[in-house]
């Protein structure tokens, strides 16, 4: 049976801004790595060593121009685990009667925890829900890009799932696996700005029904997320994300559920800090 869940991973698009103070930079050791919160420069740096690996894991979308996998890649560096220390109110709204729908007051600590104001906490990438983030990339298949859709204002590209997709989140891997079981019909849609790049909309969807046993069947899987870019940030958010999925299977019946989540009241500390897990080159050594 196909457990129809979001599972973010951080999504932060850094963008220049003048007049930032830097601060200090503190580390927090966890079992699975050292947290870092510092300063917007940093995360500046960070996204642009993300963007130069994915230009080189392009490099297999022959589909696509050098022009075309640039955007793509200046897009998808904003997939961080990078969260910047705000506060901000969560409005989650399930459209199926049984469910609960309810407000939240969620905040980001430089420790890596994320809190709410029901006494929940959580690390950040153990995180269900995020306004910065969206589908992990690594469920794309970069070798199956191709153009989908351009005007002279956005650019959009599809992208098939990839099947050997890993992660070090063991959330991710859950909902990998769980995708796995519908990859051939599930598809990416990344919609772009056609002239700087910037993330406008990102869409996970299954494009036709498809059994994933004899007597399970998946109807419907769609993830909607549309960017906005905040002032007070300086970077974009997904200030309403939209979750629609519908199966049968003989344990749970039919299931046609929709989500909608919105956020608001944004907080954060200034000025602007960011905290994401310590990167590492390929032996493992803090970098």
């Amino acid at each position: 049976m196909l457990h129809a869940k979001i599972l973010l991973l951080g999504i932060v698009l850094v963008m220049a801004a003048p007049g930032f103070i830097l601060a200090e930079r503190t580390v927090t050791s966890t079992d699975s790595g050292d947290i870092i919160a510092s300063d917007f420069g940093e995360m500046q740096e960070y996204a642009e060593l993300q963007k130069a690996q994915l230009l080189t894991k392009l490099k297999v979308a022959k589909s696509l121009s050098d022009r075309q996998k640039e955007l793509v890649a200046i897009a998808l560096s904003k997939d961080l685990e990078g969260l910047p220390l705000c506060s901000f109110s969560q409005d989650i709204v399930y459209r199926e009667e049984t469910k609960k729908s309810e407000t939240r007051q969620v905040k980001v600590h430089e420790n890596g925890m994320i809190t709410d104001d029901k006494s929940r906490e959580r690390m950040f990438n153990e995180w269900n829900y995020s306004p910065f983030s969206a589908p992990p990339t690594a469920g794309m298949d970069f070798s199956s890009a191709k153009l989908k859709e351009e005007t002279s204002s956005s650019v959009t590209f599809r992208f098939k799932f990839n099947r050997k997709a890993k992660s070090k989140s063991k959330k991710v891997t859950e909902l990998l696996g769980n995708l796995k079981r519908v990859a051939r019909n599930l598809r990416y849609d990344l919609t772009v700005d056609a002239q700087t790049g910037a993330p406008k909309t990102l869409v996970l969807e299954l494009i036709k029904p498809t059994r994933v046993m004899v007597i399970a069947r998946v109807k419907k899987i769609r993830h909607e997320y549309i960017y906005e870019f905040d002032e007070n940030m300086q970077r974009f958010t997904i200030p309403k994300q939209i979750v629609q999925f519908a199966y049968s299977a003989p344990t749970r019946g039919k299931v046609n559920e929709k989500i909608d989540v919105t956020y608001s009241n944004f907080d954060c500390t200034k000025p602007i800090r960011y905290m994401w897990r310590a990167l590492t080159d390929s032996s493992g050594t803090r970098l």
